[in-house]
């Protein structure tokens, strides 16, 4: 098992077997906000507050609202004024033919889950391998349940160049075995279950946390 990495400054390919699909954008709160049913702040509220610096994705705008994804698939609101937009468009590198309903699972359905230990369920609680092992599964991929035994598992990326979103992060975070995993969802971003964060979350490579203790990646 790899305790290191060197990745290349070469640009990666991509091979014609793929094709990259455009999910959305992704936004980061400025302030606590309620996410709303309806563009409207005298609608419904779907969740009751939002906390500030925290990343969601936006798949439409409406006047000064933003539409966003919520973890059933449902479509939230949240105003304008209260997040800032990134530089980044989610996206998702799928095999062609791929069913194309996949993309939605794998990307921000997820996002506020929170945080539990051991936990394998969205509705009580992930731990980050846990909630990588569901993604996986709900392509029909079955992965071992311990981030360092699903790092054996598949193909080694070792330029920083190749990753792909829907490559597999694993992280040495405490000593010198791995510890923590994630989906790395494009542009240095990777989405995980993290403790520190609460929950399901979004953070970037760039993190000196994560940059340091990157150690593999595997797809």
């Amino acid at each position: 098992m790899p305790q290191s990495r060197s990745w290349s400054s070469r640009s990666a390919t991509r091979e014609s077997a793929y094709v990259t699909q455009r999910i959305g954008r992704l936004i980061e709160t400025t302030r606590p906000t309620p996410i709303y049913a309806q563009p409207h702040p005298h609608s419904g509220v779907l969740y009751p507050q939002v906390a500030a610096r925290f990343y969601l994705m936006m798949t439409q705008q409406r006047g000064d609202w933003c539409g966003v994804l919520m973890t059933n698939g449902a479509l939230g609101w949240v105003p304008r004024s209260a997040v800032k937009l990134t530089p980044y468009d989610v996206v998702y590198t799928l095999p062609r033919g791929a069913d194309p309903t996949h993309v939605t699972r794998l990307a921000m359905r997820f996002l506020g889950v929170r945080y539990r230990w051991g936990g394998n369920d969205p509705r009580t609680g992930l731990d980050c391998s846990g909630f990588v092992k569901m993604i996986y599964e709900q392509m029909g991929i079955r992965l071992p349940r311990r981030a360092r035994d699903q790092a054996k598992v598949g193909t080694p990326i070792t330029r920083f160049e190749d990753l792909r979103p829907g490559d597999r992060l694993y992280f040495a975070v405490k000593g010198k075995e791995i510890d923590h995993t994630g989906l790395y969802i494009g542009d240095g971003y990777f989405i995980h279950s993290a403790r520190s964060r609460g929950g399901v979350d979004i953070d970037h490579l760039s993190h000196p946390t994560y940059r340091r203790s990157l150690v593999a990646a595997r797809r």
